[in-house]
């Protein structure tokens, strides 16, 4: 009983948000707020890049390539010590 409750009154939360959400999309004034708020973010997500890259400060992308290239070097690593425990030591 509880459940079906529950059921309804999220099926009438997602019909008014959808019908909401189709009458704002509807509105032209609000679609063209949207897309010069979404290039304004662009621009200052670049500014921000370039501030930081003056700063010498890194960026997320430069920590994913740092990461990227540790775990290989590690990968590397230990590959080497795998085969030198292979190998029998020079007496």
């Amino acid at each position: 009983m509880v459940e079906d409750l529950f059921r309804a009154l999220r099926s009438k939360g997602e019909e008014v948000v959808t019908e909401v959400s189709n009458r704002i999309l509807a509105n032209p004034a609000f679609v063209e707020v949207l897309k010069k708020g979404m290039v304004v973010g662009e621009v200052v997500e670049k500014q921000v890049g370039a501030a930081l890259k003056k700063m010498n400060v890194a960026t997320r992308k430069d920590l994913s390539k740092m990461e990227a290239r540790i775990a290989e070097l590690e990968s590397e690593l230990a590959s080497l010590k795998s085969a030198g425990a292979k190998r029998p030591r020079a007496k």
